[in-house]
């Protein structure tokens, strides 16, 4: 069963690819970074206008910079499928392939913390969720991402389950995977290796961490160099939450805050720290340093914005988180959608709220991984509600989300025994 829902779910992917705009502005710096790694290197030409909306000197266009903007995890499978050519038609299929596996790993999880009628709901679900699959077409990294969830949600039931050393080794090589291809999941690094300590497990704990330090210190020891500090990604924590502070929420939406003039003020005045034309021109780490000095200044100004308006106005300032919270799992507001069945998509996606809260519920009644995995899921969003949020930033985890769900719209059946697993 699962076989036919693994094919069905890459299928499902394939059959958006001649409607789907593949190429997107984000796409187009992956496919810089992975045609750096076809040349032997990590150095990508410096564009026209940067991340930071600082346009660079015509003089300094095409001069090369050490890539600290995009971590390399989705470059690399870019150029190991061979797209920095012209067809990524192998691309398509390898995400296609990935997500049918990572339907597989996520029934297979389920089936291990709640029982297989379970499993095999989660698995029917995710392999038959429409809005992960849009991703299999486009040149993003949500498909690899989520496959890299459903690789250590599976490997950190098991090794939960079984105090398994190797177990929580593959969890944490998972992490550190997942980690490189979507910086936000840096996050998860510290609580594998506490959720292996919370078991008693102290090789666990040892080998967890050890994974996790073996594949992530080479990126941060690269970017420590080349961008004079640690931070996973040299930019976009700042911009994310500076258009958070200033006010993103039910009554302004990110586009309407990014035209605000106290936002472009905020969000420009980074500019100024930007190095010379000829520093751009000969010195390779002139804006990765840059990049990184422009985040930590907005990052500063953002904290500030949130603290005044806190102090200001807090109802309106937690308000809005709360429905950066809310909007974050809105499926429907993901890119295009047929507009004559919104109401019954705005439906869905209550609908689905509703049962995945249930379900996390009742995964943390029952304790064990389940637990776990409904605490990380809350935390997710906590951490996401506070910045700027779109809903294909919870494409990645919308695998786990769908277990929750099918753990409560079947949890009058579980047997008495899975209930108190």
């Amino acid at each position: 069963m699962l076989v036919l829902l693994s094919v069905v779910a890459g299928a499902h992917g394939l059959l958006y690819a001649p409607a789907t705009r593949r190429v997107t502005h984000d796409s187009v710096t992956y496919i810089a970074a992975a045609q750096a790694l076809d040349h032997g290197s990590y150095s990508t030409p410096l564009p026209a206008v940067d991340v930071t909306g600082l346009p660079i000197p015509d003089s300094a266009q095409g001069a090369l910079e050490r890539q600290t903007y995009r971590t390399p995890g989705y470059p690399l499978l870019l150029a190991a499928t061979g797209f920095g050519g012209r067809r990524p038609y192998v691309l398509i299929v390898v995400q296609a392939i990935l997500t049918g596996i990572g339907v597989v790993l996520i029934a297979f999880a389920a089936r291990r913390l709640w029982g297989e009628r379970v499993g095999l709901v989660a698995g029917a679900l995710a392999a038959l969720d429409p809005y992960p699959k849009h991703y299999v077409p486009r040149i993003l990294s949500e498909v690899l991402a989520g496959f890299l969830v459903a690789v250590v949600v599976y490997a950190f039931v098991r090794a939960w389950q079984e105090r398994s050393a190797v177990w929580w080794a593959a969890t944490g090589a998972a992490t550190a995977a997942l980690t490189l291809t979507r910086p936000l999941f840096v996050l998860a690094v510290p609580l594998v290796v506490v959720a292996a300590l919370a078991t008693r497990s102290w090789r666990g704990a040892a080998t967890c961490a050890a994974a996790c330090a073996v594949l992530l210190g080479p990126w941060l020891a690269w970017e420590g160099d080349t961008a004079g500090k640690v931070t996973v990604s040299s930019f976009g924590e700042g911009w994310n939450l500076l258009i958070a502070a200033h006010g993103e929420g039910y009554r302004d939406s990110a586009v309407e805050v990014e035209r605000s003039p106290a936002y472009m003020r905020d969000f420009s005045s980074v500019h100024r720290l930007a190095p010379s034309a000829k520093a751009l021109r000969t010195d390779p780490e002139a804006h990765p340093h840059y990049l990184a000095r422009a985040d930590a200044e907005q990052r500063r100004l953002a904290r500030s914005l949130y603290g005044k308006r806190l102090r200001a106005h807090p109802l309106r300032v937690l308000g809005e988180i709360t429905y950066r919270g809310y909007f974050l799992w809105n499926m429907r507001t993901d890119w295009v959608q047929p507009r004559k069945v919104v109401w019954l998509l705005r439906l869905a996606d209550w609908l689905t709220l509703l049962l995945a809260a249930a379900g996390a519920a009742l995964a943390i009644r029952l304790g064990g991984a389940g637990r776990a995995l409904a605490l990380f899921l809350l935390l997710f969003t906590a951490v996401n509600a506070l910045h700027h949020v779109e809903a294909r930033y919870a494409m990645p985890v919308r695998g786990l989300e769908v277990s929750l769900v099918a753990l409560a719209a079947l949890s009058l059946r579980l047997p008495r025994e899975r209930r108190e697993q």
